[in-house]
């Protein structure tokens, strides 16, 4: 009952920021401290005052459901199908998951620490806590974008599992001196040399986000400086417990590995989308692109079948996922299909 409390807690602040757009006037929204997501509980006193809004039913509904021993699945999922939805209508979605904090430290919120000589310094109890959270990825009004850390990427070595244990990056073909690029905006973290990372330097970033980026040559920055996306850190190299000359890039929550391909396209070089949707899981976090189209899996479900059903092979169909061929289908997960 705890986790599916969780996930009404989720619908409802999905379906809150659709409708706080109507609660406070205009300086108000603007002069808010930035945060990297909006979390509404039944604690916060918004609401309180939420039978005055938009959706009222909706809220009405979910607050029903809180008393109910056992919901139905699919009415849950219809729910959160409705309250994501309603939700990528909305221009001012991202002035509610804001960007910055009045920090000199970004995310320093989030972490609650800064540690310049160890790559993962986090432990368990940062994310026990967490249930979901929208995670806001640029920030167009303050000309905050994304840039891929290479030109022309070219992937050698996918996200998961390799050669006995897991790889939490991914691997990017380049040649030694070619330049290395930060993602996003943010501060960095650590620049040192490592015995397995070799020359490597993470950036903690205003979106919550940290970048790793691996097996460097020559490093170009210094733990503390500030970055901004696009800004050469470091020349590619071959340092470390490498095979050749790559690029090794992660991406981390609080952490937590995620695939770099559930959040960039390394052929367009380009964000799959604006804004994520972050789910915990028991080890790690599931990533949810807003604003794409996506399939439910459903009983009887198959690889082929779902491709052919959107126009596509199996091979494009796993590689927009990140996936195998051979993949255990879960029945209510969700594959992206465009």
């Amino acid at each position: 009952m705890a986790k599916l409390k969780g996930k009404i807690a989720l619908l409802l602040a999905l379906i809150l920021s659709v409708s706080f757009h109507s609660y406070g006037n205009e300086e108000e929204r603007t002069n808010r401290d930035t945060v990297s997501a909006l979390v509404i509980t039944p604690t916060n006193p918004l609401y309180k005052s939420i039978s005055t809004l938009s959706g009222e039913k909706i809220v009405s509904m979910i607050d029903s459901l809180l008393e109910l021993e056992n919901i139905p699945i699919g009415l849950i999922k219809e729910i959160n199908d409705y309250a994501e939805n309603q939700l990528l209508k909305h221009d001012f979605y991202n002035s509610l998951t804001n960007y910055y904090e009045n920090s000199a430290i970004p995310s320093n919120s989030t972490y609650g620490k800064w540690d310049t000589r160890n790559i993962s310094p986090y432990n368990e109890s940062i994310t026990k806590n967490d249930t979901s959270l929208v995670l806001t990825l640029t920030d167009k009004k303050n000309n905050c974008n994304f840039i891929a850390p290479l030109q022309d990427p070219v992937v050698t070595s996918n996200f998961g599992w390799r050669h006995g244990r897991n790889h939490n990056g991914i691997d990017l073909d380049l040649q030694v001196w070619d330049p290395v690029r930060a993602s996003f905006d943010g501060m960095v973290r650590i620049s040192l040399y490592h015995p397995g990372y070799g020359r490597v330097v993470v950036i903690r970033h205003y979106n919550g986000l940290e970048t790793l980026y691996a097996h460097l040559h020559r490093l170009k920055v210094k733990a503390g400086d500030i970055i901004e996306a696009g800004q050469v850190i470091g020349l590619g190299g071959n340092s470390g417990q490498s095979t050749g000359s790559h690029l090794h890039y992660e991406i981390r929550y609080k952490g937590k590995p995620l695939n770099p391909k559930h959040l960039i396209s390394f052929k367009k070089n380009e964000l799959l989308s604006d804004s994520l949707l972050l789910t915990k899981q028991k080890w790690n976090y599931s990533i949810l692109p807003l604003g794409l189209k996506y399939h439910t899996i459903q009983r009887g479900d198959f690889m082929f079948k779902i491709a052919n059903r959107y126009g596509l092979t199996v091979n494009e169909l796993c590689e927009i996922n990140g996936i195998r061929r051979n993949k255990v289908l879960i029945v209510g997960r969700k594959l992206r299909i465009k």
